[in-house]
């Protein structure tokens, strides 16, 4: 029965790859996502909610439905969905993982990544924030490491909420910005960098250790 499962829910992944592969949303996806969720105008948010949620089966940034929901939702309703799609993301990667990754596969994972994973294990919820809130960090494969080393729910929930939330709200205020004022959205760009360089050093310090 748990082979059957691991098996259905692998299938069930490959069938969102192959729907995104066959409509070709990895090509301009921004434009085509937009343009589909725009065909059913009722439906937009309920349906975007889900495509984003879902995304960390599709290996899609969250930057690109920030992108998104800015073109079609107002600022606060995006910042919202945005927010809540991407923890949605982050915990099915938790029970995905927790599903389908035995001890076996765990085992040689841990063996082919063993400084990444050592890096988490040492004080995994410090560096699960530093992942997440930076944009030159792979946050989903932070995430990923997370879950191998035996995190909680709740402590890996709540802190990709708090370290997330605020890099979410800059990079949605950082499109409001380009409608209304250029020197607004130069400030909010120099402080997006400047974040993105300090994580960015803090990372590196880390795994240098």
């Amino acid at each position: 029965m748990n082979k059957l499962f691991k098996g259905i829910v692998f299938l069930f992944w490959l069938a969102i790859l192959f729907v995104f592969f066959k409509y070709q949303l990895y090509s301009n996806g921004i434009v085509k996502i937009t343009g589909f969720l725009q065909i059913y105008p009722k439906y937009s948010t309920l349906l975007f909610l889900t495509i984003a949620s879902f995304r960390i089966f599709t290996l899609v940034p969250c930057t690109v439905f920030i992108i998104i929901a800015g073109i079609l939702f107002n600022p606060v309703k995006a910042f919202i969905l945005v927010t809540i799609a991407n923890l949605l993301s982050e915990v099915l990667l938790f029970f995905f993982v927790k599903a389908t990754i035995g001890m076996g596969y765990q085992e040689k994972i841990i063996n082919k990544y063993p400084k990444v994973y050592n890096l988490i294990q040492r004080n995994n919820v410090k560096i699960l924030a530093l992942g997440v809130s930076s944009p030159v960090v792979p946050s989903d494969i932070v995430c990923f490491f997370s879950v191998l080393t035996g995190i909680p729910l709740n402590k890996y929930a709540l802190t990709i909420f708090i370290a997330d939330t605020p890099i979410i709200l800059l990079y949605t205020f950082l499109g409001i910005s380009m409608k209304y004022s250029l020197y607004v959205f130069i400030i909010t760009l120099i402080i997006i960098v400047s974040i993105s360089y300090m994580n960015y050093k803090k990372w590196n310090s880390q795994i240098n250790l």
